[in-house]
Parts: structure tokens; C-alpha cells; sequence
């Protein structure tokens, strides 16, 4: 499933990487592993995009190197989070959560384009994302059934964790029964005598009705040319006047 860090319509990980740092500085890829232990799996983030992120944090003032290293490694230095960092993650909070933001389908639009030829390709296609949305499912599961349970003292991160994962669970879940549907839906259409946009119905060109619409658009443009012929046309004075 697509990971939180990135795509249009998500969060950007830049707050989540200021929260962390306000907890305690880090190295950058510290930062990486601990997106993945507080938040779940959906927030894997590659290296390059860590580092790119976490550049631009600099740049922006929000974060600040606060190692004394003098080598140019990225993954060497210690970041700690500034006044700005602080101030920009409070104003953050403070805002409202936008409202849901509809999943756009890659699946959706291969049916759907598709058309007459090729849906029962589309078919595949819908096997393997069923396949897919179960495999992971088994795996975030797994995951979430092994997190420890709590001795005396709950644990706060574990209890948060748990909270993504199943998130993630019922998300999952739900796209597994979507996946279904489609391909019951698909399925159905390829019994169909269905119309199709775009698709022009061919017609035998020896059939009675094949013939027949020959002979209405013969009439057709036969009818608009001699409506042509037949109009008046303007008198000499008439152009001249309108000239």
C-alpha cells in the first residue's frame, strides 16, 4: 500500500519528523527507524527522501546540527529541533485535520479504460491487487500481534502503535472487499450486451440495416445539397448595400 510520506493528498513527513525531534535529538537515520516503530509500516520512508527532507528542515531554520563532526556524512550528524521547529509543529497541531481524502484507484482506472477488448485482461489485474491486499494484511497482522503486551506499566507507544495498525488493518480490509466486488462487477459487464463511450457498434456490411443506414445518409447529403442549390441569392443591390 502507498506509504504515507509523499504522495499528493498525504501528509508530508516533516511534522512528524519535527515531533519526534522535539521528543529527543537524532541521528537521521534514527529518524527513519523511529517513523517506523511509532507510526507503523505505512510510514517507511527511503534514505534519499529522509535526507532531502531533512535538508530543507535546515534550510527553513526549523532544525539544527547539534554535533561537532567534521565529516560531510549526512547519517553522521545529531539534528535537534529549533524555537522555529517548535513553533512551526505548535501552529501545526493547532490546525484542524483536513477532511478525508478520496483514494485514487490506478486499479480503478485500468477497468474502467479499458473497454470491450480488454476487461477480461482487467480481471488479472484484480487478482492480483486481491492477492496483494491479502498478503499484506497476513503481514500488518503479524505485526501488530507481535508488538509485547504490557507487565505493569502500559506502555503509551505500544497502545499508539496498535492504534496505527489497525488503521492500516481496516484499510486494508475495506480494499479486499472492493477488490471482490470488482470482480464481480466485471465479471457481470463481460456477460453484458453493454454500450460502450467511445465504441462504435460494427455493422455487417451485406445486413438489411447496414444497408439501409447507407441509404439515410445518402439522403442526408443529398438533402443538404440541393438545400444549398435551391437558397436565393442576394441581389446585386443587396450585396452592394451590405458592403
Amino acid at each position: 500500500m502507498p506509504a504515507a510520506v509523499g504522495p499528493r493528498g498525504r501528509m508530508s513527513a516533516k511534522h512528524a519528523l519535527l515531533g519526534l525531534l522535539r521528543e529527543r535529538p537524532a541521528y537521521g537515520y534514527q529518524l527513519g527507524e523511529r517513523l517506523h516503530e511509532r507510526l507503523g509500516p505505512a510510514w517507511a520512508i527511503n534514505s534519499g527522501h529522509l535526507y532531502q527532507t531533512i535538508k530543507r528542515m535546515q534550510r527553513e531554520g526549523l532544525i539544527e546540527r547539534v554535533d561537532d563532526a567534521e565529516h560531510d556524512r549526512d547519517d553522521r550528524h545529531v539534528y535537534a529541533v529549533t524555537g522555529s521547529g517548535e513553533a512551526e509543529f505548535e501552529s501545526w497541531f493547532e490546525r484542524d485535520v483536513d477532511s478525508l481524502q478520496l483514494v485514487r484507484r490506478p486499479l480503478l482506472v485500468k477497468i474502467v479504460l479499458a473497454g470491450p477488448e480488454r476487461l477480461e485482461d482487467s480481471l488479472k489485474q484484480i487478482d492480483a491487487y486481491e492477492r496483494g491486499c491479502a498478503d499484506r494484511l497476513k503481514e500488518l497482522s503479524r505485526e501488530r500481534d507481535e508488538i509485547p503486551d504490557e507487565d505493569l506499566r502500559v506502555r503509551a507507544d505500544y497502545v499508539l502503535l496498535r492504534l496505527g495498525l489497525s488503521a492500516d488493518i481496516s484499510h486494508l480490509k475495506a480494499e479486499l472487499g472492493w477488490a471482490r466486488h470488482a470482480r464481480e462487477m466485471v465479471s457481470w459487464l463481460l456477460n453484458q450486451d453493454a454500450i460502450w463511450p467511445g465504441v462504435r457498434r460494427r455493422l455487417d456490411s451485406s445486413s438489411p440495416a447496414a444497408a439501409h443506414a447507407r441509404q439515410s445518409a445518402r439522403e442526408e447529403l443529398f438533402g443538404r445539397i440541393a438545400h444549398r442549390r435551391l437558397r436565393p441569392m442576394p441581389d446585386r443591390s443587396d450585396r452592394d448595400r451590405d458592403g
